[in-house]
């Protein structure tokens, strides 16, 4: 799921009034780290969007569509890179010294 998304669901559903206070409390980061991923066209890491998805879990959801369906996005795409992290660093691991 790509950032812009996230930041524009957020946005409308009131929950980030400006770049700078998504980036601080959606995406635990420094004020201009939503703005530095636009800029560099690169996606969050893989904590960045636990850390979204952890404070989604902490608001009632109950009748707001868009944050549900964000949220299970944000699930899915966290359980698609984590398989291939743990891929990743298993070959890494069976390497002979």
């Amino acid at each position: 799921m790509k950032i812009k998304k996230i930041y524009e669901t957020m946005q409308s559903a009131g929950l980030a009034n400006s770049q700078m206070e998504f980036s601080r409390i959606w995406l635990g980061r420094s004020p201009r780290y939503y703005s530095h991923l636009i800029a560099t066209q690169r996606e969050p890491g893989l904590a960045t969007l636990c850390g979204v998805v952890w404070r989604l879990d902490r608001m009632p959801l109950q009748g707001k569509p868009a944050l549900l369906e964000l949220k299970q996005k944000l699930t899915s795409e966290i359980e698609r890179r984590a398989i291939t992290d743990v891929r990743r660093s298993g070959l890494r691991r069976q390497r002979p010294i």
